[in-house]
């Protein structure tokens, strides 16, 4: 029998997209207390967009299930943050929502959030537990739903404060001697200690338990997952055999220590399995010494890491702020030789590059690492300059008009990483033909009228260069709005560098520019202050790599 052809095959039906909601696995209540209200604790959950585009039109429907919550916890919708379109029953809410966006509603979240008030009932145990149950609906798509669970009670976890010592030199090492006591109505069956250090810091030692993830210039985090059980009333410390020091490197300039313990951490999935196994392990045992009650030196709104798991995530978690004695860094100007004829508009890449070997940075202060300045040669006119960049004249005096200046002053940001390029990008229209006509790029601390030597530069000969726009014999037919740049290898970026928007460009000092950045071309990171590394999601995936390779209990 001959076969029957049918043709081209048919189009596939594309696949209708997913939109996860989003929500804590978890979340501890405490418990209702002898007199006055039960204290409620917020709880979001949101609807992300995924896919193409930045909207999706259908009407969503978000079902929170709380039949499985009662006696338990009460639950309601928070006033302070109220939505339209929402009904609330005993057993559950119920809102609706018209499209789906990207975008932020000013609140710190998105117009996709769903904000809730919990609260222990008033004859819930200490122990007891229940589900919300959250999920969606909506024509042409599908919505992964998430589960919560509620405990009356939980750990209270409580750091003890480090004293180490605050002015450091490349090369030390100090003891790092952990410890905390539950103060809470539950046991953690597990703790997560986790250590952020900025580039000049790292831990000293490593452990099977323990993972790092690095943060480019900005540093890591070390996350260390201790099984076991951490009773109430009880103080816990390092045991003799695993202890943890806090070394200093030779990136060390102006440096910070975050340390924290989160119980019971919740995993994440797809989390990296980590280096081989080591042979040892980061462990704790009971502190014969209570560890004293003081008062954490972190901003509540920082101290997030442990707020589905703790009681009061407002006492986990520390900072610590360290300067290196005799730190230094080389910054090194950074020209280009750009060529064209009379009337051609050329690029030039200009700025500095940090050669260290510290990582400069004044998080803290949030003034600028450097100025760059910057003198144009004579025969070029300026049409366009970074943002971050303002023009002067000649002598360094203010200047209202931005295009066509002699010279630019450029704000370098609050960070500087190694070996980190931190370059602006100039257009020039050549004019004319100026026999040995030079510009000059100078790096250096900012001065009225220009710039003076940093003090951690150690080579002062290369934080000046000059640069020459070359002229080549005839004319264009007409002007040029193309650039003609042959920018020298000392201004291109690395192949495998990531430019970073916040490193540079994210500068406040530039009035005039229509375009460009003074972008970072050597850094993967920008000058992010270290709070806000997500350590909480950052935590989460060390923990489940360290959770596949460790067993036993503490």
């Amino acid at each position: 029998m001959a076969a029957l052809s049918l043709g081209a095959a048919a189009p596939a039906l594309a696949a209708e997209p997913v939109f996860p909601l989003g929500g804590p696995s978890a979340l501890v209540l405490q418990p209702y207390p002898d007199t006055g209200a039960s204290k409620e604790r917020s709880l979001r959950y949101e609807l992300a967009h995924v896919g193409p585009g930045d909207s999706f039109p259908g009407e969503f429907t978000v079902t929170v299930d709380l039949t499985k919550v009662a006696g338990v916890a009460s639950v309601r919708l928070d006033p302070a943050k109220p939505r339209p379109n929402c009904t609330t029953s005993a057993t559950a809410i119920v809102c609706k929502q018209q499209g789906l966006s990207v975008g932020s509603d000013g609140t710190g979240g998105t117009g996709n959030s769903f904000d809730l008030l919990v609260s222990a009932a008033k004859d819930a145990k200490n122990g007891a537990s229940g589900e919300i149950a959250v999920t969606g609906r909506v024509a042409g798509a599908g919505v992964t739903p998430v589960t919560t669970k509620l405990t009356v009670g939980g750990p209270d976890l409580h750091l003890g404060e480090l004293k180490p010592k605050g002015e450091v030199t490349a090369g030390e090492q100090q003891d790092l001697p952990l410890a905390f006591a539950n103060r809470g109505t539950l046991p953690a069956r597990s703790v997560a200690l986790e250590l952020d250090t900025s580039a000049g810091l790292e831990p000293a030692e490593t452990y099977d338990n323990c993972r790092r993830q690095d943060h480019g210039g900005m540093g890591a985090t070390t996350v260390c997952l201790v099984e076991g059980e951490f009773l109430p009333g009880e103080s816990y410390r390092l045991a003799p055999d695993s202890p943890l020091h806090l070394k200093t490197t030779e990136r060390a300039y102006q440096d910070r220590l975050r340390y924290g313990v989160v119980p019971d951490p919740a995993p994440v999935k797809d989390a990296p399995e980590g280096k081989p196994a080591t042979g040892k392990k980061l462990k704790l045992v009971k502190a014969s010494a209570a560890v004293p009650v003081t008062e954490s030196d972190l901003d509540e709104r920082d101290a997030q890491r442990a707020r589905d798991t703790d009681l009061n995530p407002r006492d986990n978690e520390r900072a610590f702020e360290f300067t290196a004695k005799g730190a230094r860094a080389d910054f090194e100007a950074v020209t280009a030789s750009p060529s064209g004829k009379v009337g051609d508009t050329v690029v030039a890449e200009l700025g500095f590059r940090n050669k260290g070997p510290a990582v400069i940075s004044h998080l803290r202060s949030g003034e600028s690492v450097a100025r760059t300045d910057i003198v144009m040669p004579a025969g070029v006119q300026v049409t366009d300059v970074p943002r971050n960049c303002r023009a002067v004249s000649a002598d360094g005096s203010d200047r209202t008009e931005q295009l066509g200046a002699p010279r630019y002053f450029c704000d370098g940001g609050v960070f500087a990483d190694v070996p980190g390029a931190y370059t602006g990008r100039f257009s020039m229209k050549i004019e004319k033909a100026v026999a040995d006509a030079k510009g000059s790029v100078t790096v250096g601390e900012p001065v009225a009228g220009g710039t003076k030597a940093l003090a951690f530069d150690p080579v002062g000969g290369n934080s000046k260069a000059v640069f020459v726009v070359e002229v080549k014999s005839g004319t264009s037919p007409s002007p040029s709005g193309s650039a003609s740049a042959s920018p020298s290898p000392s201004a291109s970026a690395s192949p495998s560098a990531s430019v970073s928007p916040s490193a540079s460009a994210s500068a406040t000092g530039g009035t005039g520019g229509t375009g460009g950045n003074l972008a970072s071309t050597g850094s993967s990171v920008g000058p992010i202050a270290l709070g806000a590394l997500g350590a909480v999601a950052v935590g989460g995936a060390l923990y489940v790599g360290v959770r596949r390779r460790s067993g036993g209990h503490a």
